[in-house]
């Protein structure tokens, strides 16, 4: 698990920025969510749009990939030391409910997560990969510039 993460409880809507946040503060970026909101929340989508979560990244001076992800993947990262931002669907049946949230750890009953209003969440594997594959299994790694 990575410990030091930066936790940043999430606001109406506003998981986008705070899981950014949260990641670009890990690596040594002083930002807000509340500053990455006025930048790149979309009303019209009613929160934060996927590329624009990885175009502020780079913004920033990061190095931000967007890919599918697997569990094996984000094991790895994490026991590197990365942090990675998933996006998740909470919806029921048709209705979508996508949400950001960042993998901080994981343990032999699935991940950990800061989600929302929630620090160092537990998820069991069967209800984290229930609502990842719902996106495509949607991945955000950033890094520094190396």
């Amino acid at each position: 698990m990575i410990e030091n993460v930066p936790f940043h409880p999430q606001e109406a809507f506003q998981c986008g920025p705070a899981s950014l946040a949260g990641v670009l503060n890990y690596w040594g970026v002083q930002v807000t969510p509340e500053e990455i909101a006025k930048d790149i929340y979309s009303p019209s989508a009613g929160g934060t749009l996927n590329l624009d979560m990885m175009l502020y990244s780079e913004k920033k001076g990061m190095k931000a990939n967007q890919y599918k992800g697997s569990m094996d993947d984000i094991k790895t990262k994490i026991d590197l030391g990365y942090p990675i931002i998933v996006l998740v669907d909470l919806g029921l049946l048709v209705y979508q409910q996508n949400h950001f949230m960042v993998v901080v750890g994981y343990d032999e009953n699935g991940i950990i997560a800061n989600s929302g209003k929630d620090r160092l969440k537990p998820i069991a594997t069967k209800n984290f990969i229930k609502t990842w594959e719902r996106t495509n299994f949607w991945s955000l790694w950033i890094t520094p510039q190396r």
